[in-house]
């Protein structure tokens, strides 16, 4: 690397952004209570790998 004049890079640090208001057009249905009457009732998911 040094012969071809190449030198290495690291990528920065990503911060999220902090949402300071709800969506609006997308409802908290859940509420944040999770327990459930029955199974199968409510499902939720994580777009983190995403």
């Amino acid at each position: 690397m040094r012969e071809l004049g190449l030198i290495s890079k690291q990528p920065g640090s990503h911060v999220y952004k902090k949402a300071t208001v709800e969506r609006p057009d997308i409802p908290n249905t859940l509420n944040r209570e999770f327990d459930v009457p029955e199974p199968n009732k409510v499902w939720c998911g994580d777009i983190t790998y995403i």
